[in-house]
């Protein structure tokens, strides 16, 4: 008795089936419409056309995956996308300040989660104490993994004299699940109300920054 395979649907014949071209033409588009990966080298890829399109090759001498286009070869796209950021402010600020920069705008081409670090230069007159405070923003949302946000307390340490003498690298991490389509990350920077100095003065330098595509969400 005839049956299918488990897998593709193939018909299978016993010696009782009559062997109809229907039945072989059948299970040759089956196959054609399931091509795999073709084994080759980076020297001995396949001469591929429009109809091709879609289908990969597996290197064996580079251990890439590739993707014909119908006209060309790319990489098939197994890592995480990234996209780096930058600002300069170089803004200076008082007690209870909030300002708002943002660093990059991208296209994400699947839904997932948006993992975005922050490394902020900031400088402060070593006349004052300043508490101040980083937030990494997604689509002009704060996104700051854990706490409220990235803290730190500056005391003073001379009591007359001036200039922008301690700088301090301060990094903060964000997460936030988009979807597909444009998005952006930035900071939120800010000097707290509760600082001890009244005429505290602190500058935000510069912001580094990169966020990264971690997982999608249907896995």
């Amino acid at each position: 008795m005839s049956g299918t395979t488990t897998r593709l649907g193939l018909k299978t014949w016993d010696q009782s089936d009559p062997f109809l071209r229907t039945d072989f033409n059948d299970n040759s588009a089956r196959l054609d419409a399931y091509p795999g990966a073709f084994l080759c080298t980076s020297a001995s890829r396949p001469a591929w056309g429009a109809n091709q399109a879609g289908m990969r090759i597996y290197e064996t001498d580079t251990r890439r995956e590739l993707a014909w286009t119908g006209t060309a070869w790319r990489e098939v796209l197994s890592a995480a996308p990234v996209w780096p950021g930058y600002v300069r402010p170089d803004v200076s600020m008082g007690k209870d300040t909030h300002v708002y920069y943002k660093l990059a705008t991208f296209q994400v081409n699947r839904p997932g989660a948006l993992l975005v670090w922050l490394d902020a230069e900031v400088q402060c007159q070593s006349l004052y104490t300043a508490n101040f405070a980083v937030r990494p923003q997604v689509d002009g949302n704060d996104a700051q993994v854990g706490s409220s946000a990235s803290y730190m307390r500056v005391p003073q340490i001379h009591t007359s004299g001036g200039g922008w003498s301690r700088s301090w690298m301060m990094p903060a991490l964000g997460l936030r699940s988009v979807g597909v389509g444009s998005h952006n990350y930035g900071i939120h920077f800010y000097t707290t109300p509760d600082s001890t100095t009244t005429a505290v003065s602190v500058r935000l330098t510069s912001v580094r920054g990169v966020a990264m595509l971690v997982n999608s969400t249907d896995t």
